[in-house]
């Protein structure tokens, strides 16, 4: 004989999953406030869904919900809390607040779970640069390299904190990479890298 409310708690599980599915796609096409939806959804289902919660946060995050985010972030973590990827996403909602002693706690945290996320050492490096240690910013964007080469945003990091101690002429090889690597046409700033390799090309030669 079939038990209605086992099936109905297998239905609900699947169910949450699929919604959260839908919100993975909403994300990308860059629909977070359907996402939102969906992921209340998930969770009202299977308030165990922990992906559920990391994609609720995620919409937050892209609807300037700082807060919010931080809030679904730790629900997230209370279910899963050696989710590395979880602590870089928590870290830059806390950094987008100011919360700037939280999001390098939260982006060590998860270099220690996983001392292979490079976006985990360039988030650091922010959270470095905003401090003011210019050299653990670049210690962090350099080590985020050796890990991913293709994380072009780290070049352009690393030439900002270069120009900033006045290492015109490290800044103007990591500009250039970052030119040459397409990350200035992804990011829209291509026109004002351009004029500042100019400038530091006219004060180095």
């Amino acid at each position: 004989m079939i038990n209605l409310q086992t099936s109905r708690h297998f239905f609900c599980i699947h169910l949450a999953k699929t919604c959260d599915s839908w919100a993975e796609t909403h994300l990308q096409h860059d629909e977070p406030e359907k996402a939102l939806r969906s992921c209340s959804r998930a969770i009202r289902l299977n308030p165990l869904l922990a992906e559920a919660y990391v994609n609720r946060g995620r919409a937050c995050y892209r609807l300037e919900r700082y807060e919010q985010a931080i809030a679904d972030y730790d629900r997230a973590l209370d279910l899963r809390p050696r989710w590395a990827e979880v602590y870089i996403n928590r870290g830059l909602a806390h950094y987008a607040l100011g919360n700037n002693a939280e999001a390098f706690g939260d982006f060590n945290w998860a270099i220690y779970l996983d001392p292979r996320q490079a976006l985990a050492y360039h988030h650091r490096g922010m959270a470095d640069e905003a401090a003011g240690n210019l050299n653990g910013a670049i210690a962090d964007y350099t080590k985020a390299l050796q890990l991913n080469p293709r994380c072009v945003n780290s070049y352009a990091s690393r030439a900002r904190a270069r120009l900033s101690k006045g290492d015109f002429g490290g800044a103007l090889a990591d500009l250039q990479r970052y030119m040459a690597m397409g990350g200035a046409q992804v990011n829209g700033d291509a026109q004002e890298t351009q004029t500042l390799i100019q400038y530091i090309r006219a004060i180095l030669y």
